[in-house]
């Protein structure tokens, strides 16, 4: 199932590295080789509510890849300083913590700073709680974290934590069709009493529950909603599965392509193929799961060795030799879908389930171990 409470992904800025056991070039590569570079705003500038900014910034395709960074050299200065901070300002500041750890896939250290803290009346600490149990396998606790939610925000956001907990724990049509309902208060997205961000959240949400129903056409109607709010990488990777479900490849490539282009007349430049000039191709961050459909799009339209392809198999080298958990699934996903190797798939299938433990990622290492065992068995 896909993962269904926004993830506060965050975007990477990479250097394309050929890495020997996985291309021709005979280069090696230690732990010590600089990656990306970029001028970060001093931490000491920031104020709280722009790491917040910042932070959910790193959700969207456009990101220029460092902000994760920022917001993590500014939790540290701050903490450093912690006895000047208010009883308030540090809880929020901890919440903060938090939501770094989680998009990184650090769910148990997130939610061991979280239960530090009093989350009775905090409404951020309790739906990342929540998402954090629904990352690590428990829905039933998802779901009592979503029913604490409950005067303290919104209808909509705590009825739509409820029930995407409830169909996390009985995926059911029953309970898609209740979400559906609130439809009402979701289309008040001008109302005071409910944001764009939340409204962003349930049509994601409602989408996401549609795809694993194997409604596809319903999940593109439902992101559809969202034509007038810019789509966070979450929802892009869900739109992209529905149209690659529905073999209609040619409109993700258009819409990616559109994207890089209307990308690369700005200064970010954060979807460009190209090097910049300082040689770190720091420009080209677009994030691994995006890139990761872009490819299976072209392999529907029997597309190979494309630039598209050559750069994503650079990018998955560099994330074999680093071991990096917190793109463990796509790692997996492109040994099993792109350049076939079921071993490699499984051990990063397994690193992915060590984190994260939802149904997709039950499925995917399945899917894994499955192509395993055809492997040795053809052997």
């Amino acid at each position: 199932m896909k993962k269904l409470v926004s993830r506060f992904l965050a975007l990477s800025t990479l250097t394309l590295l050929n890495i020997s056991a996985f291309s021709a070039s005979s280069t090696e590569y230690s732990s010590d080789t600089v990656i990306a570079t970029w001028s970060a705003k001093s931490e000491t500038e920031m104020t709280l509510a722009q790491a917040k900014k910042l932070l959910n910034e790193s959700r969207y395709p456009d990101a220029t890849g460092n902000e994760r960074q920022q917001v993590t050299h500014f939790i540290h200065y701050q903490k450093q300083k912690k006895d000047t901070l208010s009883a308030t300002a540090l809880t929020e500041l901890m919440v903060l913590e938090a939501k770094v750890l989680q998009g990184t896939h650090q769910f148990s250290q997130a939610a061991a700073i979280l239960n530090t803290i009093d989350t009775t009346n905090n409404a951020a600490a309790l739906l990342l709680l929540a998402d954090i149990n629904i990352q690590q396998g428990n829905p039933a606790a998802a779901k009592t974290y979503c029913q604490q939610l409950v005067g303290k925000t919104s209808y909509l956001l705590a009825f739509t934590c409820m029930l995407n907990a409830e169909f996390t724990l009985n995926t059911s049509t029953a309970t898609y069709e209740k979400l559906l309902s609130l439809e009402g208060f979701a289309d008040k997205a001008h109302a005071e009493e409910v944001s764009d961000s939340e409204r962003l959240w349930y049509y994601e949400t409602l989408a996401a529950m549609a795809y694993s129903l194997d409604k596809p056409e319903a999940t593109i109607s439902h992101l559809d909603k969202l034509s007038a709010q810019k789509l966070p990488v979450s929802a892009l990777l869900l739109w992209s599965d529905a149209q690659l479900k529905l073999a209609q490849p040619q409109r993700i490539i258009d819409r990616f392509k559109a994207m890089q282009s209307a990308s690369n007349s700005t200064s970010k430049r954060t979807f460009s193929l190209t090097s910049n000039d300082n040689g770190n191709n720091a420009g080209n961050s677009i994030d691994d799961g995006l890139l990761l459909r872009w490819a299976k799009a072209e392999r529907q339209i029997s597309l190979h060795d494309t630039e598209i392809q050559k750069q994503l198999a650079d990018r998955m080298a560099l994330r074999t030799w680093r071991e990096d958990v917190s793109h463990a699934a796509q790692v997996a996903s492109y040994f099993l879908d792109i350049d076939y190797k079921p071993a490699i798939a499984l051990k990063f299938a397994r690193l992915n389930w060590q984190a994260a433990q939802t149904r997709s990622d039950a499925r995917l290492l399945a899917r894994a171990e499955s192509a395993v065992a055809t492997s040795s068995t053809l052997n």
